[in-house]
């Protein structure tokens, strides 16, 4: 039940979620890795979450 509300309510996504799941290609995971070493997901007082980049090393 809850997937089907999640269809209609849940956070936006391009695709079928009920789908099977793609591959990822090596070059995909190092691009994921660099984002998430160069960016930190914060979340404010209301709630909301949002990425913040890192400051630069030996500044």
């Amino acid at each position: 039940m809850t997937e089907w509300w999640l269809t209609y309510l849940g956070p936006a996504q391009v695709g079928n979620i009920r789908g099977p799941r793609k591959d990822l290609t090596d070059d995909e995971r190092a691009r994921d890795a660099e984002l998430q070493q160069q960016f930190d997901r914060v979340v404010d007082a209301n709630g909301r979450s949002f990425l913040v980049e890192r400051p630069a090393t030996g500044r």
